[in-house]
């Protein structure tokens, strides 16, 4: 993106274009077609307006001077009205269908660039914000794409026309036009530029409210117990009014350059009629006695002048969807150009040494599943991780605990593929991490998170949310197996039963339980959980880990928790702190007997 924009400032005679124009014309390029059919449409509609003001003016000075007129003329007259009419109409269709295939395209390439981005798409903003981009400042570009694009091919195309046709009238309604127009285009530009700055304004606010409604929501019932919602709805209340202030003030711009461009070309138009009536009156100071035009060539130049002026207002007007346009492409230009860990993947194994070597192979250990060698992670100057080494064997179950901010999570972030630029060596069954197919990759986790996430939807749908689906005998089994068979069972619906993002109507140990369902059910091979009894009582938390203890056996699994909640069936305790890893040496003989009988088991059903 950013080499367009160069390529668009070299050479002394090119205007340099910004990386927001740059973004807006490679998405323009993508229906390049449509737009050079809406060209064409163009064409077509500013011959049959010249064809238009000819026929009508030789109908009414008829009509003026004999009383009669031709009725071949009028039929001409209202075929290139007609035909006027139906070329706009086509013109409108083909640019609002090709506005309507850009902002899909450009949707579907930002939600696909935040999936891959993971949780590394909050260092741009926060959820409500980036959906808000996503959603609406994409239509935002709706203006630019549908009125304002093909109004500048029509702003070049018919004041040059029409100049054509009145250079041969008259030389005087000649630079009468020429020396007008800039200052309709002069003063466009001027309130475009404010407008410009009051978009970017209202586009801030509108994602900080986004931002608040969403933090309301989601707290909500925190806010009912501590008896602050008062607090909440005012501090709501005062955005919402600072985005209608914002929203007003982008309005009152748009208003503003509306009535002003109208002045212009109204005393333009008038400057036209008044030289054409004292012209055909023959009192012209510098003409007096003779007429510069015939009535007929006067009412062809009176036809033409508010068309002259018209695509230049129509341009006028659109002139704020361009800088609305602008300013959304700044913000959705900040999620396409973060990168992505497959984009620094190249990057970042580029810089390691080589040691995918035979040896560095057998070195690791055939049985270890995941292998950790000075791996290490520091982002924006800040150290994510400390160096740590450590091997994790197949079928081993390892618990991971630490001071708060140390980098636990941050080592699963590692894990998941959602950060790639670390530093060390990273092994999964020997083979370097940058060389596995991610996809593949992800295919053998199950992930249990602090919080679970959930669509709106069914329970039944959210189990079986991207994966194949099973038969109802194993829905049914790893509804048991995880303990969740006796509250389903319990609800009006069963599966079917409706369960929102924040799963209303579940406790949280009910829906940690239905996490771990959604695990068996994904059959994966590898179990990373971040901290899965956070926010649950003692009670529960010691259900929820009693249930996987059961579940998980024969699962090479990672799992963070604090020592409020230790994890005594764990063959590993791993604890981390700031300078590295430091192993506790409580793995029993009872433990490696498990490990062993879990390989065997493997094996044999392999």
């Amino acid at each position: 993106m950013m080499a367009g924009s160069k390529a668009a400032s070299t050479g002394g005679t090119k205007r340099i274009k910004t990386p927001e124009a740059v973004f807006l014309d490679e998405l323009a390029a993508q229906q390049s077609a449509q737009y050079r059919l809406a060209q064409g449409f163009g064409v077509l509609f500013a011959m049959a307006l010249v064809l238009q003001a000819w026929a009508f003016a030789n109908v009414f000075s008829d009509m003026v001077l004999q009383q009669a007129f031709s009725l071949s003329l009028l039929f001409l007259a209202v075929f290139a009205l007609l035909l006027r009419a139906l070329a706009n109409f086509g013109r409108e269709r083909v640019c609002a269908s090709a506005s309507r295939h850009i902002r899909y395209g450009l949707r579907h390439k930002l939600i696909a660039q935040l999936t891959q981005l993971g949780p590394a798409r909050l260092r741009i903003e926060e959820d409500a914000a980036l959906s808000t981009r996503v959603y609406e400042q994409v239509d935002a570009l709706d203006d630019y794409f549908s009125r304002y694009k093909p109004q500048v091919f029509m702003v070049t195309l018919i004041p040059c026309v029409i100049l054509l046709s009145v250079a041969p009238v008259s030389w005087i309604a000649f630079w009468v036009f020429m020396l007008t127009a800039p200052l309709v285009i002069v003063f466009m530009i001027f309130v475009g530029y404010k407008a410009a700055q009051a978009n970017r304004r209202q586009f801030n606010v509108l994602a900080m409210l986004s931002n608040q409604f969403m933090d309301l929501s989601q707290g909500l019932a925190e806010l009912k117990r501590l008896g602050r919602t008062q607090a909440a709805r005012e501090r709501l209340s005062h955005s919402a009014k600072a985005y209608q202030k914002t929203t007003m003030s982008v309005l009152l711009l748009a208003f503003l350059s509306t009535a002003t461009l109208e002045l212009f070309a109204s005393i333009a138009i008038a400057m036209i009629a008044l030289y054409l009536g004292l012209g055909l009156l023959e009192v012209l100071p510098w003409q007096v006695g003779s007429a510069p035009v015939t009535l007929t060539q006067a009412m062809f130049l009176l036809l033409l002048a508010p068309e002259f002026y018209l695509p230049l207002r129509q341009l006028g007007n659109d002139y704020h969807a361009k800088q609305k346009a602008e300013a959304a492409a700044t913000d959705l230009l900040s999620i396409l150009q973060t990168q992505s860990p497959q984009t620094t993947k190249a990057q970042a194994e580029a810089k390691k040494p080589i040691t995918d070597s035979p040896e560095a192979f057998y070195s690791i250990g055939q049985q270890t599943y995941l292998s950790f060698a000075q791996l290490a992670w520091q982002d924006a100057g800040r150290q994510r991780l400390a160096p740590i080494t450590g091997n994790i064997k197949q079928a081993e179950r390892v618990w991971l605990s630490g001071e708060s901010g140390v980098g636990k999570s941050s080592l699963l972030h590692l894990l998941l593929g959602f950060e790639e630029a670390y530093q060390g060596q990273l092994y999964i069954k020997g083979k370097a991490f940058a060389q596995l197919n991610l996809q593949d990759w992800r295919n053998k986790l199950a992930w249990l998170p602090q919080t679970p996430e959930w669509v709106n939807g069914s329970i039944r749908r959210n189990l079986l949310l991207g994966i194949a689906e099973p038969s109802e005998k194993r829905i049914q089994q790893a509804l048991h197996d995880s303990q969740c068979a006796d509250f389903i069972a319990a609800l009006p619906n069963g599966l079917e039963t409706p369960l929102s993002e924040l799963g209303s109507g579940l406790s949280g140990g009910q829906m940690q339980r239905l996490s771990i369902a959604r695990a068996l059910l994904s059959n994966a091979e590898v179990w990373l959980l971040d901290e899965p009894c956070s926010g649950l009582d003692s009670d529960t938390a010691e259900a929820v880990l009693n249930t996987l203890e059961k579940v998980s056996r024969g699962k090479t699994l990672l799992i963070v928790s604090h020592d409020t909640h230790p994890i005594h069936w764990a063959d590993k305790h791993w604890q981390l702190n700031p300078f590295g890893l430091a192993e506790s040496k409580a793995r029993t003989a009872e433990s490696k007997a498990r490990i062993e009988k879990s390989k065997e088991v493997q094996r044999r059903a392999g």
